[in-house]
Formats: structure tokens, sequence, C-alpha cells
């Protein structure tokens, strides 16, 4: 009887061990450039002027104009048709702003992040919201100053209102009132920008959350995460691979990552429609000590790291849209 429980037991750890290695080589992958891509200079000044400039005003409640405004205006100056899509929480009128190049065949990307930032702390310090989320607003920027005239498949670019409590994970949250007026159909899939500037060289610069994290995730803060569930590896693939060319790049899928840290923006309510959705973050919380704080502010963002992500996701965009 012993000798059965203990082959049973060598079993399972086998098993275990198994598939262990296989999330360890299939589900998750961590690659880098030989040497680092030098970052444009141009693009790192355009990206440092857009967190500027978003950072300049609060972004939450209803506070939200002066962001809204520079938005429009930029796309307007890119030659966009800007779409405001209004809906009400509160009492309160919100827009997420909406820009697209057309496509010559079916089917459609979309690229978004939310342009609001967490409310005042019950001290009321406000919070600039540098990281979370100018940053990857001033990419989705970029990349809609770069976007090819004429892509094969359509891509929208979208700009969401009310990401942040009190507002996350209900349906009051912009992502929500655009993913349920999508024709799931025509969406090819989702890219969600949450988060793109903290970065770090020290050691233990990327804490560990759980058991064993350090097989799967580098300790050192220096990389960029595409994450996803298994619906999204393909798209996963596309966009590590063009990033990885260019900065050292984390890709995770996940199974059931729905209801996982992995779920904490925007795609949320795309995956809900079964919509392909990654998410693309310096890991956020998980990362930055400054999170939802006062301290989150223009001048702690690496703008290099982030001229990289931008060229990364363009090269990306080029692959999935031509």
């Amino acid at each position: 009887m012993k000798k059965a429980a203990a082959i049973i037991v060598c079993a399972l750890i086998a098993l275990v061990a198994a598939l262990w290695c296989v999330v360890c080589t299939v589900f998750v992958t961590c690659d880098a450039p030989e040497r680092p891509a030098a970052a444009d200079a141009a693009l790192v000044r355009e990206l440092r002027q857009s967190v500027e400039e978003l950072c300049a005003a609060p972004r939450y409640g209803d506070t939200l104009q002066q962001a809204e405004a520079y938005i429009t205006r930029t796309l307007e100056d890119a030659g966009y048709a800007v779409r405001l899509q209004e809906f009400r929480n509160g009492g309160t009128t919100y827009r997420n702003i909406i820009a697209e190049r057309k496509g010559t065949l079916p089917g459609r990307y979309i690229i978004g992040a939310h342009y609001d930032a967490c409310e005042p702390d019950d001290e009321g310090e406000s919070n600039p919201g540098a990281d979370d989320n100018a940053s990857a607003v001033a990419v989705l920027l970029a990349l809609a100053k770069r976007m090819p005239q004429h892509p094969v498949h359509t891509v929208e670019m979208v700009f969401y209102a009310c990401e942040e409590p009190p507002w996350f994970d209900t349906e009051g949250m912009g992502s929500h009132h655009h993913a349920q007026a999508c024709d799931v159909q025509d969406v090819l899939g989702m890219v969600c920008l949450e988060m793109l500037g903290c970065y770090s060289n020290d050691e233990d610069s990327q804490p560990s959350h759980f058991p064993g994290q350090r097989l799967l995730v580098p300790g050192k803060g220096d990389f960029i995460a595409v994450v996803g569930d298994m619906d999204s590896f393909g798209l996963a693939r596309c966009a590590a691979g063009s990033l990885a060319k260019r900065i050292r790049t984390l890709r995770a899928n996940v199974p059931f990552a729905q209801d996982s840290v992995l779920q904490f923006s925007d795609h949320r309510n795309y995956t809900a429609r079964g919509i392909p959705c990654i998410m693309v973050t310096d890991t956020a919380m998980l990362r930055n000590e400054r999170y939802h704080e006062s301290t989150d502010t223009p001048d702690t963002l690496n703008y290099e790291n982030m001229a990289r992500v931008t060229r990364g996701l363009q090269d990306a965009l080029k692959l999935l849209a031509q």
C-alpha cells in the first residue's frame, strides 16, 4: 500500500513538473534584443510633451475636459475625423474619443487606452496619473500620427473615459459602452495599453507576488509585458515578437485569465464579448510603487523605453493590419 502511494505521489510530482515546463516554455516567454534599440530622440520629446500636457490638469470625475480637448486636437491635427461616443454616469456626461484608419477589407483591430486618472485620496492628495495612464495615451497618440494611410484592415483607436474607480468593473466604464456597441464579428482583436512608462534596471525591482514567480518573471523590472488568455495566443505572439526586437518583452498567455489581475483594465469588456484581447503593460501596480499616488509624476517615467514600445507596437500593427 505504501509502495503504491509512493508511486502515485511520484507520478503526480512528475505530472506537475511536466505541466510547469509546458507553461514555462509555451505560455510564458521572455525575449530581448541582442542590444536595446536606440531610442528616437524626437519621439522621446513628443512622448514627454504629451504626458506633461495630460498631467497639467486633473483627469477624474467632471474634470476631463482639458485632457479630452488635448487628445481631440492632437488627432485632428494628424488628419483624423474624430468621433465622440457620449454616455452618462451619475448625472455626468463622459466621452470616449475615437479615431480610425479605414481599411480596404472587412475586419478591424481596436487599440485603446483610458485617459482618466484615479481620484484624490482621502487626504485630498491629487494623482497626476503619469504612468497610469498618461503614458499609454501618449503612446497611442504617437501611434495615431504614424498609422499607415491605407491599411488592409481598419485600425480603430479609442481613448476611454471612466476606467478608474468608482467605475471600474461596472457598466459605467467607457470601454464597456464601446465594447457593447461593437460588431463582434467585425473585430479581429483588441490591444489595450495600460501603464507603459515605469522601468528599472535594479535587481528585485520587479517584486515577487506569488510563489514560483521568479521561475516565470524576471526580477529586474526592465521589460514590457504582453498578456492575455489562450484565445489571444496569436495576437500576443505577434505583438510580443515585434516588441522584443526593441525592448525586453515578457509574453504570458494564461488559461482562465478572465478572473485574474490580467484583466484589470479596459480589455476585460471585450474579452467578455468573446473578442481576442491582449494588454500591453509595464505590469502596473505589480512594479510601480507610485500607483494611484501623488508621486506618479511625469519626471518618473522612462521615455526612452516608451519610445521603444511605441516603435514595437507600430511594427506589430503593420503586421496585423496589413
